[in-house]
């Protein structure tokens, strides 16, 4: 009961902590405030909010995009669940309307990142850029994100890159790895030391390697 509760609460703050992050982002003028419409293999259309980090980055929430393909999104300013459903619906291109070239699932967050086909301009101000970085620097997610920028970016190679930053985007707060730092790892460490000290030391003072159970004859 009580790890249902704790698992509500981690998964209701990182979802407030990342909509904090998104209100940031959407600048001072508000024009970087995007909104991602998605088609599900059975025809329902929704709407997620987005906000362009630059001319061609969306970050948006990864528990909102599902497990729908890229090639069923779409990146429209300004646009509701009603608007989605009309433009998913006719097909139709509209001027600040982009199509989704990748799609970057962050491997423990509730974060996302999506590549339109096509950069936008006129993008808003930010109104704090230091806060912001170090809103992204919490978790290595600042840091994932630069990965991610150097494979698409500057190299074609995406698979081989993808897998090499995929093995190094492990943090101390990813909840496996803090498990292994806190409690597997010492623990080890105390056994083995523990081990090496009763078989593997002692002196003629304490000569406890040499022990051997002897029969009492007498009390």
């Amino acid at each position: 009961m009580w790890l249902k509760i704790l698992c509500i609460v981690v998964i209701a703050s990182g979802a407030v902590a990342q909509d904090k992050l998104l209100n940031t982002l959407y600048g001072v003028e508000g024009r970087n405030r995007m909104s991602v419409c998605v088609r599900a293999p059975s025809g329902r259309v929704w709407s997620c909010d987005a906000a362009l980090l630059n001319r061609e980055w969306l970050l948006t929430r990864a528990l909102c995009l599902g497990a729908a393909p890229r090639d069923n999104m779409a990146a429209v300013r300004e646009a509701d669940a009603a608007g989605c459903q009309e433009f998913m619906s006719t097909g139709k291109t509209v001027y600040n309307s982009r199509m989704i070239r990748e799609k970057v699932m962050h491997p423990w967050f509730n974060l996302a990142i999506l590549i339109v086909d096509r950069p936008y301009n006129n993008l808003s101000k930010l109104s704090n850029i230091t806060q912001i970085r170090l809103q992204l620097e919490e978790h290595g997610v600042l840091s994932w994100m630069k990965n991610y920028f150097k494979v698409y970016a500057l190299t074609r190679d995406t698979d081989y890159h993808l897998n090499l930053v995929a093995r190094n985007m492990k943090t101390n707060h990813y909840p496996v790895w803090m498990f292994l730092l806190t409690i597997f790892l010492p623990s080890v460490s105390f056994i083995l030391v523990f081990i090496y000290v009763i078989f593997y030391t002692g002196s003629p003072a304490v000569p406890y390697k040499n022990l051997s159970p002897k029969k009492v004859t007498q009390v």
